[in-house]
């Protein structure tokens, strides 16, 4: 498990913000909620935005492809390194896929490195060109967007009904104030990364609730789903995606990645490609068969070997189930 990732009850903390809809922030010598955003606000803010860019213009700032193009022209940003840098992008997607349809480790980990190395390529270009760019029309404007995203979720109350800044003072704010406060709000909002809310879904004390609630968001959270901040709604789809990865998988995840979501998704991905192959080769093959390069270690890792070898027949035990196996009833099997 990652060293750095948060510790149980940090993540039962940041679900109890996630569940209330706001957190609690301290900011100098005083406290403010933030409240978390939905698809409504988000709305609202696009709407903005393109008042925004028609201000820009009207300062004279130039657009993108404008810019791009007195780079060019410059010899500072070609038309081949933008070509290169979307290449680099499809090429990534690729990888990716690729990736997700093998299952032996070897073979996963030599792709993980080029996804690696590309991953780089991409950033390094997309910060030379940033650079180059630097203020136009569309970066203004999200530059501002980005302010008044935190102006619009900052509160005195948890209610989130009292603004913590009137507009008066939003506009006369000192800029080292706005700094700082907008890292307040980012250290803050910096715990519900993608990473933090797969690990939470994954979590024995959020999977005992949704187990409850059978896919329902309204059930878990007491709302429409377009009701729903992006948070509860981004939880609510991890959570749904790992509890059918632990209901139909042959086999239960190997105990040292249960708390690594990606890993869980790595396995899962090569056991559900194993044990299509192994079944391809069952298929062309009579008696005993296997699949060149991989160990009956890694098979069995993977489910790719018959279950019923190892004295658990998951196929009648889920007929027992009426179908279907639980994660609590894969743990069951396997005496953990």
């Amino acid at each position: 498990m990652d060293e750095n990732a948060p510790s149980l009850n940090k993540l039962r903390m940041i679900f109890a913000d996630i569940l209330r809809g706001y957190s609690i922030c301290e900011f100098k010598d005083y406290e403010f909620y933030i409240k978390h955003l939905s698809h409504y606000d988000a709305t609202d803010l696009d709407y903005v935005k393109e008042k925004q860019i028609k201000k820009a213009a009207e300062a004279g700032l130039e657009t993108q492809v404008d810019k791009l193009k007195e780079l060019e022209e410059a010899g500072l940003w070609s038309t081949k390194e933008e070509s290169q840098r979307e290449d680099l992008e499809s090429y990534l997607v690729n990888l990716r896929t690729t990736k997700s349809k093998l299952f032996l480790s070897d073979d996963r980990e030599q792709i993980t490195q080029q996804i690696e190395g590309v991953e780089k390529e991409i950033s390094d270009l997309g910060i030379k060109r940033e650079e180059l760019l630097g203020l136009t029309q569309e970066s203004f404007a999200d530059k501002k967007i980005n302010e008044l995203y935190i102006f619009n979720s900052t509160f005195k109350d948890q209610e989130t009904k009292t603004p913590l800044f009137e507009k008066e003072e939003e506009e006369e704010m000192d800029i080292q104030e706005l700094y700082e406060l907008i890292r307040a709000y980012n250290d803050k909002l910096a715990n519900f990364n993608a990473m933090n809310l797969k690990r939470m879904a994954l979590s024995g004390f959020f999977l005992n609730l949704f187990y409850l609630c059978k896919d329902n968001p309204f059930t878990f959270f007491g709302k429409p789903a377009m009701d729903l901040t992006f948070y509860q709604a981004e939880l609510f789809t991890h959570g749904r995606y790992f509890k059918g990865i632990l209901q139909n998988s042959k086999n239960r995840p190997p105990d040292d990645i249960m708390g690594d979501p990606d890993k869980i998704i790595e396995w899962y991905e090569s056991s559900t490609n194993a044990q299509e192959a192994m079944s391809k080769v069952n298929k062309e093959a009579s008696g005993g068969s296997s699949i060149v390069g991989a160990s009956r270690d890694e098979m069995q890792k993977l489910g790719a070997v018959d279950d019923s070898e190892q004295g658990i027949d998951l196929m009648k035990e889920a007929a027992k189930k009426g179908g279907e196996l639980n994660m609590d009833d894969l743990i069951k099997l396997h005496g953990h």
